[in-house]
C-alpha cells in the first residue's frame, strides 16, 4: 500500500537539494581556489626563473662592456668610472617584455686586480633577483683592434703615400714565420665615417698593401679596414696610457724621455728585456738607427725617417708619420695605436699584428703591463644566500 507522507517530513528534498548544491558550490571553489594557486605558483616559478636569467645576463653585458677595451688597472679604469662606462638607467632585457637590470661594480681586496659586479634585475609583478659575481684582471692580454688603431671619433684623415708600404692584420711571429692567432683589421677606426675616409684614401694600387681580417683579393680588392667601436676611447686609452706609465715606479724606471731628434743608435728594450718608453717631446723624429721591445708611448707627433725596428705595442698621442727612404726602413712587429687625427704611412714601412710580440710587451716591468680580460672567479645567487654574504645586498 503506498506510503503517505508525514506532515513533519515535508521540505526534506528541497534541503537535501540545498545540501547538495552547497557541497559542489564547496567543491567546485575549493577547486578553483587550488587551481589559482597552481598557477600563481607556476607564474611566480616562471617569473623568479626569467629575472634570474635576466640578472645573470647583466654580468655578462658588464663583461662584454669592460673587456672590449681591455683593463691594466680594474680600479682606476673600471670602478671610479662606471657610470661612463655603463651609464645612469637600467637596460632592458630584450627577450622578456617588462625586465630591466642595472649592475653596480665595487672594487676588491686588491683594487687593481679584483673586483665585484653586482647585478639587480627587476620584472613584473615585482619579482626581484641579485646576482653577485666576483671578477679578477688576467694576464691574457686583449686582442688588439687592429695592426694600426686610429682611436680618435672625430673625422680622421689618412695618408698613403707610394706602394712599397704593408700593414698586416694577420698573425706574425716577431722572429719569422706567420703566427696562429686569429687575424685582425689591418687598420682598424672607431666608426664608419673614418672607415670610409681611410679606404677611399688608399688608390686602387695601394688596396692590396692593408690586409688581414676580411681582405679580399677580388676583383675588387678590398682592403682590411674595419670599424671597431668596443675599442678604448681616447679617453679610455688616456686613463690606460696613466696606468701604463704608473707600473714603472716612483721615479720611473726607465726616466721620461724628452729627446726630439734620435740621430744614432738608441735601444728602447730588447726582447730579453722589453720595457716601458716614454717619449714626452712634442715632436720626435727617428733619423738615425733605432729599436725597441715592449711598450711605447709618444707623447707628441712621431716621424720615422730613418731605420727603426720595434716589437710590441706603440702608441702616439700625435700624429704618426712614416716617411722612410728606399733605403731605410721602418718595421712594427705587434700593433700601433695612434689618437691624433692624422696617420700618414709611405716609404717601406711595415706594421705586422704579432700577438706574441704583444705577449712580449705584457712581460715589461714584471709583467701584467697590457690591457688585459676580466675573467669571473665566483658568481652567486642572492636569492639562495643569507642577507648581507657574499657580496649581497
Amino acid at each position: 500500500m503506498p506510503r503517505t507522507p508525514k506532515r513533519r517530513e515535508r521540505g526534506m528534498v528541497l534541503v537535501m537539494a540545498l545540501f547538495t548544491m552547497a557541497a559542489l558550490l564547496v567543491a567546485v571553489t575549493g577547486a578553483l581556489l587550488v587551481g589559482s594557486s597552481d598557477i600563481r605558483a607556476t607564474r611566480n616559478y616562471r617569473g623568479a626563473a626569467q629575472v634570474h636569467f635576466a640578472a645573470e645576463s647583466a654580468i655578462l653585458d658588464a663583461l662584454q662592456t669592460v673587456n672590449g677595451p681591455g683593463v691594466v688597472n680594474f680600479q682606476n679604469e673600471i670602478v671610479n668610472n662606471w657610470t661612463t662606462l655603463w651609464g645612469a638607467s637600467s637596460r632592458n632585457f630584450g627577450p622578456f617584455s617588462g625586465f630591466t637590470y642595472n649592475v653596480s661594480v665595487y672594487s676588491g681586496t686588491t683594487p687593481a686586480d679584483d673586483g665585484r659586479f653586482v647585478a639587480t634585475a627587476t620584472g613584473i609583478e615585482g619579482v626581484k633577483n641579485v646576482v653577485v659575481a666576483n671578477v679578477t684582471r688576467s694576464n691574457v692580454p686583449s686582442t688588439a683592434p687592429g695592426a694600426i688603431y686610429l682611436v680618435n671619433d672625430a673625422p680622421t684623415n689618412a695618408t698613403f703615400n707610394g706602394n712599397a708600404f704593408t700593414v698586416d692584420g694577420n698573425d706574425h711571429r716577431f722572429a719569422g714565420g706567420m703566427g696562429t692567432a686569429p687575424p685582425v683589421p689591418g687598420i682598424s677606426t672607431r666608426n664608419a665615417t673614418n672607415t670610409t675616409e681611410t679606404i677611399t684614401s688608399l688608390t686602387a694600387t695601394q688596396d692590396d698593401n692593408v690586409t688581414g681580417l676580411g681582405f679580399s683579393m677580388g676583383p675588387p680588392i678590398v682592403p682590411s679596414v674595419w670599424t671597431s667601436p668596443v675599442a678604448p676611447s681616447i679617453a679610455q686609452l688616456n686613463q690606460i696610457i696613466t696606468d701604463i706609465l704608473a707600473r714603472r715606479g716612483n721615479p720611473p724606471n726607465p726616466p721620461d724621455d724628452n729627446t726630439s731628434n734620435i740621430n744614432s743608435n738608441q735601444i728602447y728594450g730588447t726582447p730579453a728585456n722589453p720595457q716601458i718608453t716614454h717619449l714626452t717631446a712634442n715632436n720626435v723624429h727617428m733619423n738615425g738607427n733605432a729599436s725597441g721591445c715592449g711598450i711605447m708611448v709618444v707623447e707628441g707627433d712621431l716621424t720615422i725617417n730613418g731605420d727603426f725596428d720595434f716589437v710590441g705595442l706603440m702608441i702616439v698621442r700625435g700624429q704618426t708619420t712614416f716617411s722612410t727612404s728606399i733605403t731605410g726602413n721602418a718595421t712594427i712587429y705587434g700593433s700601433l695605436w695612434t689618437e691624433d687625427l692624422n696617420l700618414t704611412v709611405g716609404g717601406s714601412a711595415v706594421v705586422n699584428y704579432s700577438s706574441d710580440a704583444l705577449a712580449l710587451a705584457n712581460q715589461s716591468t714584471g709583467g701584467g703591463a697590457l690591457p688585459a680580460l676580466i675573467k669571473v672567479t665566483s658568481i652567486a645567487d642572492c636569492a639562495e644566500l643569507p642577507g648581507g654574504s657574499g657580496g649581497c645586498p
